[in-house]
């Protein structure tokens, strides 16, 4: 008994480890507790993450109001994957939804917090704004699978190529639906690695995850 007990609490913690990355927030730019302008609650997950009252479609208990921007989806040479391109969904709208350089940091809780000035700040600097035009940043929202990557030919089998992560890139990239996202390269809660990379890109590391060159 003492033993199923011990195993069942082992799994409630593991369970929740990807809740305690908040101590990796502390002191980044999405530590918004002491920008008090857009957020006077002191609090560090409140911006995108609230336990009451939240967007049940979006990532778990979204917290932030969710960009309607129209954007510009990539129009690069030679992408296979362009036709499944529409418009930013799943996570990386939700990115999107600070980092459109339109929308205001403190629109969170369903109602304006502080100051509405558009386009976040982090301690009075301007932070990433990647605008509505996306033409010249890495795509995403597009399906990666075995069919992409056979058509592309410099893509590797997202179901089959492992990762530095330990698991293969369909685990460890791509969001429930295939689909490569902001967070396939981004780990929004841990600033441990450069510009919040999931994987170092040292050595060009984290684009040869999927990229066969």
């Amino acid at each position: 008994m003492k033993l199923k007990k011990l195993v069942m609490l082992s799994s409630i913690l593991l369970g929740l480890t990807p809740l305690c990355l908040g101590q990796n927030i502390k002191g980044s730019p999405h530590d918004f507790t002491r920008n008090t302008a857009s957020n006077s609650s002191g609090e560090l997950c409140i911006v995108c993450h609230a336990p009451h009252g939240t967007d049940a479609t979006a990532v778990p208990l979204w917290n932030h109001g969710t960009t309607t921007q129209i954007f510009s989806t990539y129009i690069g040479y030679k992408f296979d994957a362009l036709p499944s391109i529409t418009a930013p969904d799943g996570a990386s709208k939700l990115c999107l939804s600070c980092h459109d350089g339109v929308s205001a940091m403190n629109q969170f809780g369903g109602h304006a917090n502080g100051t509405s000035a558009p386009g976040p700040t982090y301690l009075g600097v301007h932070a990433s704004n990647l605008g509505i035009d996306l033409t010249n940043d890495h795509p995403v929202s597009f399906v990666y699978n075995t069919a992409l990557a056979t058509l592309d030919g410099a893509l590797k089998d997202p179901s089959t190529a492992t990762t530095s992560l330990g698991g293969t890139i369909a685990t460890d990239m791509l969001d429930i639906n295939s689909k490569v996202q902001c967070p396939s390269c981004h780990e929004v809660h841990d600033q441990t690695i450069y510009r919040f990379g999931k994987i170092s890109n040292a050595g060009s590391a984290l684009c040869l995850t999927c990229h066969n060159k």
